[in-house]
């Protein structure tokens, strides 16, 4: 695991749980603060781990988009609490990516809301020839498909202006997230108390929500031929591509490899605006890169790349084979500390 922070405060928040047969990979990217991501790392695999449980200890898609939709609830409830019991309105314009894999009893789940991304790394054919697939669509508006997708949500008003305003005005960057209350509940716009403002207003009035949290959803058996898999918010994915990702995992020592992939980002990163890496890693981290025109402040970190989370994972070391058994712990991707895992409790209550 490797993180790295342009922002003031780091808004993406990552985890890793390895349980004894099982293994659960979070990336949490956070927007206009790390409010949503940090409510999501709080609470979304103890929720998960609830569902297996009452599922009679099994795993499927369907779990997947409920435990989602749980972490949409839950937080949209946050913000509403916090506007109308402290009269606190910033909840209402924060939000979250969430990309989540589970690797259940031999079967890989994952899903995606947002632009992080996951890439499967298999070798294939008697040459061993490396194959890259991303396993769940990112809900980028760089991506034309998510522009159709926005536009086709919204056919009965001027979709195009709409779409417009979110874009330039640079609201948001995913048509799909956790939280972002104010564009998916009237409840925020139609009441005389909620000052919208004026950077985050787009074109009235409310008719339905802007922005989905309905995750991308992919699964598949694992085979001997599966390598790796590459977890990245979206701060990677915009300096890196897949292929280039998996071929440095494919072809470089494993020690530290997620640093690796960081570092290269971070290279890329300063290379588009021609400084060196270097020159890079001494400027000073900001939650702001525009200045009062709206040009980009090139003084701060966030004008160079956003944050950026990179998790690796291999897998021809599963549990039970060649006689692996992991131990039970949880990481944080910006904590070095090494905790027991929520897995203990889960083992613990299914041999009661």
């Amino acid at each position: 695991m490797a993180a790295v922070q342009a922002n003031k405060d780091m808004e993406d928040q990552s985890q890793v749980e390895v349980g004894t047969d099982a293994l659960f990979v979070g990336v949490y990217d956070g927007h206009k603060g790390d409010a949503a991501s940090i409510y999501i790392i709080d609470h979304i695999f103890t929720e998960l781990l609830r569902m297996i449980q009452q599922n009679n200890n099994s795993m499927n898609e369907i779990i997947l988009r409920q435990v989602v939709d749980q972490m949409e609830t839950g937080f949209n409830e946050f913000a509403r609490i916090s506007f109308e019991q402290h009269h606190e309105v910033q909840k209402s314009f924060v939000s979250s990516g969430c990309l989540i894999c589970i690797i259940w009893k031999g079967t890989l789940f994952v899903a995606n809301v947002g632009d992080s991304r996951a890439i499967l790394g298999s070798q294939k054919g008697i040459g061993k020839r490396l194959v890259v697939k991303q396993m769940v669509s990112d809900h980028s508006f760089l991506n034309p498909d998510i522009k159709q997708e926005f536009t086709e949500l919204h056919p009965d008003y001027n979709n195009r202006s709409r779409y417009h305003s979110i874009e330039v005005k640079g609201l948001i960057e995913t048509s799909r997230c956790i939280g972002y209350a104010y564009m998916k509940n009237a409840l925020f716009t139609k009441r005389r108390s909620f000052e919208i403002p004026l950077s985050e207003v787009v074109t009235p009035p409310f008719t339905r929500p802007l922005l989905s949290s309905q995750p991308e959803v992919f699964s598949r058996v694992l085979s001997d031929s599966d390598r790796f898999i590459i977890f990245g918010s979206g701060g990677f994915w915009k300096l890196i591509s897949n292929e280039k990702a998996a071929r440095v995992v494919n072809t470089s020592p494993r020690d530290r490899i997620a640093e690796r992939l960081a570092m290269l980002a971070l290279e890329k990163g300063a290379g588009k605006r021609r400084i060196k890496y270097r020159d890079l890693i001494e400027i000073p981290k900001s939650n702001c890169i525009s200045g009062n025109n709206g040009n980009q402040n090139y003084g701060f970190r966030s004008a160079y790349h956003d944050d950026i989370t990179v998790i690796v994972v291999y897998l021809d070391q599963r549990p039970y084979r060649e006689g692996v058994t992991p131990k039970i712990n949880s990481y944080a991707g910006y904590d070095y500390a090494v905790q027991q895992s929520e897995f203990t409790n889960f083992y613990n209550n299914a041999n009661v």
